[in-house]
């Protein structure tokens, strides 16, 4: 993690687990990490346990569907940061019903909205900023998509009993295949910008765990935020030849 020290990171959904332990990594390993969440106080409380680390927090209160916020975020991160140099999509919201669900089309439009367009006017931000830095200073950026299991297969469900899925497969099988178009488009562009997606099973205190009253679900193991934040570590850390492109995590005896 040397070569990330007093680089630039930012991070989605930054406020509670998967993000807040990532942010916690990161500014540990002595980078300046802007944590983007609707939720601010939430962060601005993770960022008053972290003194007497190599980095430091920044927080920026964005709603990653708002394109005028997202713009407005990142304008603030070249002005004040000068850039980005890594960029972890690690915000999104699960459907807590049925596709087929009466009246649920916000909630439908707010899955979609955060998990696809809002992780797309990000990236495109992020990688703005990455093209300019790799021109100026010649460092090559890195994007990181927290996708989910989700995003490789449907989970089967016990006749008679309520699907788990919902809207929430299908935004995840999205990203699993913009991070494959934006791994081609960066390579048309003439960039070495490396990006990366990291799929976790079902995870302690994360929205697929914390949005169910399945039983199923409470019953099964599952992994810590700091297991997803060291599996990104581990996926940033390699050089700049090699390119983690897909990286499927799962907690032992997890049967999804």
């Amino acid at each position: 993690m040397e070569k990330w020290e007093g680089k630039v990171a930012v991070v989605t959904g930054a406020s509670v687990g998967i993000g807040a332990a990532l942010c916690r990594a990161l500014v540990e390993a002595g980078m300046i990490v802007c944590g983007m969440s609707k939720r601010k106080d939430k962060m601005e409380a993770i960022r008053r346990t972290l003194f007497g680390v190599k980095g430091n927090f920044n927080c920026i209160e964005c709603d990653i569907r708002d394109e005028n916020q997202v713009a407005a975020a990142f304008k603030w991160i070249e002005e004040v940061c000068g850039g980005v140099d890594l960029l972890i999509n690690n915000a999104g919201v699960i459907t807590k019903g049925l596709l087929l669900d009466a009246k649920n089309t916000t909630e439908l439009y707010r899955t979609m909205e955060t998990n696809i367009i809002g992780l797309c006017l990000i990236t495109r931000e992020a990688v703005k900023l990455m093209k300019k830095r790799d021109e100026e200073k010649g460092t090559i950026g890195h994007i990181v998509n927290v996708n989910s299991i989700f995003g490789h297969k449907i989970h089967a469900c016990v006749p008679g009993t309520k699907p788990l899925n919902g809207m929430y497969p299908a935004s995840k099988f999205a990203v699993t295949a913009i991070t494959e178009c934006v791994r081609q488009e960066l390579l048309y562009l003439g960039t070495k910008i490396k990006i990366t997606s990291i799929s976790p099973g079902l995870v302690e205190g994360d929205i697929g765990t914390l949005n169910t009253s399945h039983d199923m679900i409470k019953l099964m193991p599952k992994l810590k935020p700091q297991d997803v934040a060291d599996a990104v570590l581990y996926a940033i850390s390699t050089p700049e030849n090699v390119l983690i492109h897909e990286l499927i995590i799962k907690p032992v005896g997890e049967f999804l």
